[in-house]
């Protein structure tokens, strides 16, 4: 819930200019009015006897700790700022859903209500509430705003919140040393951009992105968002938004035991591998050979912001020339080599290259996106509680075509096909994403067989 803005000494009060990701998100929030893809909660488990004192004094920890946690925002366009306020007590919002017919199916509602209910970053970045399903059991949703936080963050965030809610009942516990705060970050991305710093970066994905072109995947309904999104700027009720929907697989657990036995012999990363396997998915489809498919990286190189909380993650566009691979060894060499030079060069944001450096087809260039969620620490034990990690429901996505492929305990994965609903109904939804599952079993099986070409028959 929002502080009290009356007890905020105006002196502790820093104002920093928004970053570029941050500036390009306040225009997704006032033009691309589903809220909920900009939610970005950290939603937890608590099993045990919660001292309920002892977490809110851990999320006040938490607050002070990441300035990201108390910036609101001010201002529009290149004059977005943000406005960092100073540490004061956190309030939560305590629901008791004990004494429900089904606390779980009602906590589960609960959190859907939540998350679908807009944060105003004007105010304050995040809400935070506590339900209570039986004595040892309750839910934790630390609701944030994702123009303060991102997927990475999550994973800071959840470790800091076990160990400052131990360090709150008394136990011998300290986080890691949190490294640049979200502020420094924007002041040594402007100093980059003011100078000749990222020269480098604009040719090496000029050289990378010149003639590629952007996956042709038609709107076979007929939704307007397929190639031409600028009605969207008209846009002023949640109403006229695009209804989004999602469909998800879990991998075979003996492929992905393939998969990751195999990125472990080609030398890269289970990332590159289920890379390799869209970009074969997605030239069955269309039949083109030379597909950017845009991703998003935790844009973390520096040691400096391995800690820090903020909206640092970058959009990047990542290029095969399937055509030219004979084989999905061949195929993941591809993706390798492109991820390790979007990591080298991500520091650029996407949005300040040329326009014409992708053939766009008149599409947008996140379109179609392709992500990997990192493999974070879900369960941890503080003060005799246990915390574990939840996947948010419904919670959805502000790209058009999104494939997500995330670890679900410490040896699975579900592959989650976030899409627009008028562009691809449930069956072929259904049928796009059981595809790839399928691809991947195949392909995981037969690494250095022929690939296959073009359309499947």
């Amino acid at each position: 819930m929002p502080m009290d803005r009356r007890y905020r000494p105006a002196m502790d009060i820093q104002h920093t200019p928004a970053s570029v990701a941050q500036r390009l998100l306040w225009m997704i929030k006032h033009y691309r009015t589903d809220f909920g893809a900009l939610s970005c909660p950290v939603l937890c488990r608590l099993t045990g006897e919660v001292d309920a004192d002892a977490l809110d004094a851990a999320l006040a920890a938490l607050t002070a700790r990441h300035e990201s946690l108390r910036t609101t925002f001010t201002g529009r366009g290149a004059r977005l700022a943000q406005v960092v306020h100073p540490p004061a007590p956190a309030g939560t919002r305590r629901v008791d859903l004990s004494d429900q017919p089904n606390p779980a199916a009602a906590a589960d509602q609960a959190v859907r209500a939540e998350l679908r209910t807009a944060i105003d970053p004007t105010e304050w970045p995040s809400r935070t509430t506590l339900w209570r399903l039986a004595p040892r059991e309750h839910i934790l949703c630390l609701n944030l705003h994702h123009l303060v936080t991102d997927a990475w963050s999550t994973g800071i965030l959840f470790r800091d919140l076990g160990t400052l809610y131990a360090r709150a009942t008394g136990a011998l516990a300290q986080p890691p040393p949190t490294g640049w705060q979200y502020a420094s970050f924007v002041r040594w991305q402007q100093e980059l951009l003011d100078s000749d710093g990222l020269r480098r970066h604009r040719e090496y994905w000029r050289r990378q992105l010149a003639g590629s072109q952007l996956p042709a995947l038609g709107s076979p309904t007929g939704d307007p968002a397929g190639t031409d999104q600028s009605a969207s700027a008209g846009r002023t009720s949640s109403e006229d938004a695009p209804a989004t929907s999602d469909v998800a697989i879990d991998l075979d657990r003996e492929t992905v035991a393939r998969l990751r036995a195999l990125a472990r012999t080609q030398h890269t990363t289970l990332f590159s591998v289920l890379l390799a396997v869209f970009y074969q998915h997605l030239h069955r489809i269309t039949g083109q050979d030379d597909l950017a498919v845009a991703s998003m990286f935790a844009n973390r190189s520096r040691p400096e912001l391995r800690e820090t909380v903020g909206l640092l993650a970058n959009m990047v566009l990542l290029r095969a020339r399937v055509g030219q691979a004979t084989t999905f060894a061949e195929l993941i060499g591809q993706a390798h080599a492109a991820a390790i030079g979007a990591f080298t060069y991500q520091d650029l944001p996407y949005q300040m290259l040329p326009l014409d450096v992708v053939q766009t087809g008149g599409r947008r260039a996140d379109d179609v996106l392709f992500n990997v969620m990192a493999e974070v620490r879900h369960r941890t034990v503080a003060a005799g509680v246990g915390f574990e990690l939840l996947v948010p429901p419904g919670l959805g996505s502000r790209f058009r075509f999104e494939l997500a492929v995330a670890p679900v305990g410490p040896a699975d994965l579900r592959a989650v096909f976030y899409h627009r609903t008028a562009a691809y109904p449930g069956a072929q939804a259904s049928e796009f994403v059981s595809g790839y599952a399928e691809l991947a079993a195949r392909l995981a099986a037969e690494p250095s067989a022929p690939l296959r070409t073009g359309r499947p028959g």
